[in-house]
């Protein structure tokens, strides 16, 4: 396979500085690869340096690609951005808490879709049944199930007999 020239963007020196100081793990990998294939004493191939990082050739190759079109920027874990914006404010939520600990306008208990239409009719936010089970948990609430009584249960008038 032919070897791949890796762009210019940094020298040898700083992508070593950027590997050494770097605190997040998968992109400490990245740098570390492109050092080890930057490095002007024993320089390696892109293959090798990835088996010799953890990861496999074709990652590696993909790596150095990305960085030579993009830049030291294209390395960054874009792992930690992926997730979607909160529903709630946090001032929402403390106000959700203090509704939940009261009993829902319906009675009973709170479940996932009490307190979607609950949050629906308060603040107009849309969300699905599920989520409010997960807000639910979040504050800190669980599951509470009666314990099943068995079919042949002693009656309370036995109980009192054998004690």
């Amino acid at each position: 396979m032919a070897r791949i020239d890796v762009a210019p963007h940094l020298t040898a020196d700083e992508i070593e500085e950027r590997y050494r100081s770097c605190r997040d793990a998968a992109e400490k990998t990245r740098w570390h690869l492109l050092w080890l294939v930057t490095r002007p004493d024993p320089s390696r191939s892109v293959a090798d340096a990835a088996r010799v990082v953890g990861l496999t050739p074709r990652w590696g190759r993909t790596l150095v690609h990305r960085y030579n079109g993009a830049g030291p920027d294209a390395l960054a874990d874009g792992r930690r951005s992926n997730g979607a914006t909160a529903k709630l404010t946090a001032e929402q939520r403390a106000e959700l808490l203090a509704a939940l600990a009261q009993r829902p306008p319906d009675g009973g208990l709170w479940s996932g879709p009490k307190v979607v239409a609950f949050v629906r009719h308060r603040w107009g936010v849309e969300v699905v049944p599920s989520t409010g089970w997960q807000w639910l948990t979040d504050l800190g609430f669980r599951l509470v199930v009666p314990r099943p009584r068995h079919p042949r249960a002693a009656s309370g008038e036995q109980q009192r007999g054998w004690l």
